[in-house]
């Protein structure tokens, strides 16, 4: 592949790290899309590229191509791929002469690309969604909208999200259950959150730091199950919410946005009594 079609694609994203996503162009070069738009020929190609995934000895051992359709920018491809039964969105173009890893950004909006389309074909299975329910370490709220928070004891941005979940299961209209889910960055945040566990510590004992030398048993099977299968999800950040259409979106969320997902009435949108008027 030569620089130029690499800079064109890299005209898409904003990050410098996702201008540096991987590349793999040996071997995908002789996959050629058909330019009259023929059906037969463009399965074909799918077919191709499924081979070519299930070819690399570099990559999983269990490699599917799912779906392979035009994305809004011309003459860019997204590929859905399934990677030891974990979800992938990798990118690449009419002539399918290059393969893109790595994250896309709209330039005019700054939206995620890549993040939105794997929020909106994953799904938290409902035997997944009482797993989760199991393996929470602590929850808030008596009633109202059930949904899941996914946290770092060291992330600063779920300790905002953390404030505003607050105020609303205070006002009766969510319950949540925290999952802890230490980033492999932060120093201690697994002994963080496997003694908070243990040691049956609540949302303020976690958010102010605590830890102890108690690594019990359930505290390790539960951290380490929340990682498991949020991970095979696609979650791989923290703070990550997961709502009860049993989708969910990684990135701290404002509170308007956060309604809005949950079917809530903005706040302070409520209609005020009038009072009646006198024959």
């Amino acid at each position: 592949m030569n620089s130029q079609k690499i800079r064109r694609i890299d005209d898409f994203v904003k990050r410098p790290r996702s201008r540096r996503a991987n590349l793999v162009p040996r071997g995908l070069s002789r996959l050629r899309r058909d330019r009259s738009g023929n059906p037969a020929q463009a399965g074909k190609r799918n077919a191709e590229i499924g081979r070519y995934l299930r070819s690399q000895k570099f990559e999983a051992p269990d490699k599917r191509l799912i779906t392979l359709k035009p994305t809004d920018y011309s003459g860019l491809c997204e590929a859905h791929v399934n990677l030891n039964g974990k979800t992938h969105i990798f990118y690449t173009g009419s002539t399918g002469d290059y393969f893109l890893m790595g994250q896309l950004y709209d330039s005019a909006s700054g939206r995620n690309v890549t993040r939105e389309t794997i929020e909106a074909i994953t799904f938290f299975s409902p035997e997944e969604m009482g797993r989760l329910a199991e393996i929470s370490a602590f929850s808030i709220g008596q009633q109202g909208k059930v949904l899941f928070y996914v946290t770092d004891p060291q992330c600063p941005y779920c300790k905002k999200g953390a404030e505003t979940l607050q105020r609303m299961a205070s006002a009766g209209e969510i319950q949540v259950h925290f999952l802890l889910f230490p980033l492999d960055s932060h120093k201690g945040a697994r002994e963080q959150s496997v003694s908070t566990i243990c040691d049956n510590k609540s949302l303020h004992e976690f958010e102010s730091g605590y830890r102890s030398d108690n690594l019990c048993g359930e505290g390790t099977r539960k951290v380490d199950a929340t990682r498991e299968l949020l991970s095979q999800k696609g979650v791989n950040g923290t703070p990550t919410y997961i709502f009860p259409d049993r989708r969910f979106h990684s990135g701290l969320l404002e509170e308007a946005e956060l309604r809005r997902r949950l079917g809530l009435a903005t706040a302070g949108s409520a209609q005020k009594p009038t009072t009646p008027k006198t024959p």
